[in-house]
């Protein structure tokens, strides 16, 4: 018997090699799953994966006697991933969450549902190549001597129109430096910081991020705004009915579990840890 599968310690689950109903699972194998199931310890992880076979074993008897599949079919095949499937189609029940517990969990979660800020905004990029050594400090110079210029024009918005034309070094210098509508994620970190944090007109400083400097000028922001439970009512009913079905399938699995005569690992003692932690 492997070390890794030995039980020499209290909080240890496997005591011997792993057998479902009479089969023995391979320990090759239980090593060949290990890289499907990361984990902070070797033996997190040869449990994870003997779990993983374990409950494979398991279906693959349920989708057998179903007729859903051969009773030695490869667990690793797409078929026996359709076999699954239907099996849990057939087997698990498919519930619905009412309308009352979907307005709790928007009621819960009111933070979540808010729209995603938007903002109109122009930018002078003054380009910084990595190998040029000295030159991000020579255009920090250069945007903080153009941002002069903008903050004491008459009209600082057309200003800025115009020395994007005349120094920046993105595209977007043909449009007066627009970059039109940006929300979360579409520009690079800094950048969208200095977007959102502030409010409209000019940011009053110059931003690094990995193409160079860039003045920024917000023509409009529209922070997010709460969302009406009528907006998102139907996406609150798909994730609450995805994670009804994740727990039915669980008591499936679990049922499936104590129907069975496994030895070697104890499938039980590793579902209560599961729920301690999440709970």
């Amino acid at each position: 018997m492997s070390a890794l599968l030995a039980s020499d310690a209290s909080d240890q689950l496997f005591i011997g090699p792993v057998q479902v109903n009479g089969r023995t699972i391979p320990d090759d194998m239980i090593y060949g799953e290990m890289q499907y199931h990361p984990a902070a310890t070797p033996r997190e992880a040869i449990y994870a994966a003997a779990r993983s076979l374990v409950l494979a074993e398991l279906l693959r008897e349920r989708a057998s006697d179903c007729g859903l599949c051969d009773s030695d079919a490869d667990t690793g095949s797409e078929d026996f991933d359709g076999a699954v499937d239907a099996l849990l189609e057939r087997e698990v029940p498919q519930l619905k969450p009412t309308r009352e517990q979907r307005y709790d969990y928007f009621v819960e979660n009111r933070h979540k549902f808010t729209s995603q800020p938007l903002a109109e905004v122009r930018h002078i990029l003054l380009a910084v190549k990595p190998d040029d050594d000295g030159a991000s400090e020579r255009q920090q110079k250069v945007a903080e001597a153009l941002l002069e210029q903008v903050r004491n024009a008459p009209d600082p918005l057309l200003q800025f129109a115009q020395l994007a034309r005349q120094h920046s070094d993105c595209s977007s210098r043909d449009a007066d430096g627009s970059l039109g509508q940006v929300g979360p994620g579409d520009t690079v970190a800094p950048f969208e910081q200095a977007v959102f944090a502030g409010s409209n007109g000019l940011v009053e400083q110059p931003v690094s991020t990995k193409y160079g400097w860039h003045l920024i000028y917000v023509e409009h922001l529209e922070q997010g705004r709460p969302l009406e439970f009528s907006y998102v009512e139907e996406k609150i009913g798909d994730y609450l009915q995805e994670k009804l079905r994740r727990k039915m399938i669980n008591v499936f699995l679990t049922d499936l579990v104590c129907a069975a005569d496994i030895s070697g690992i104890d499938m039980l003692e590793a579902e209560q840890k599961s729920e301690d932690c999440e709970g």
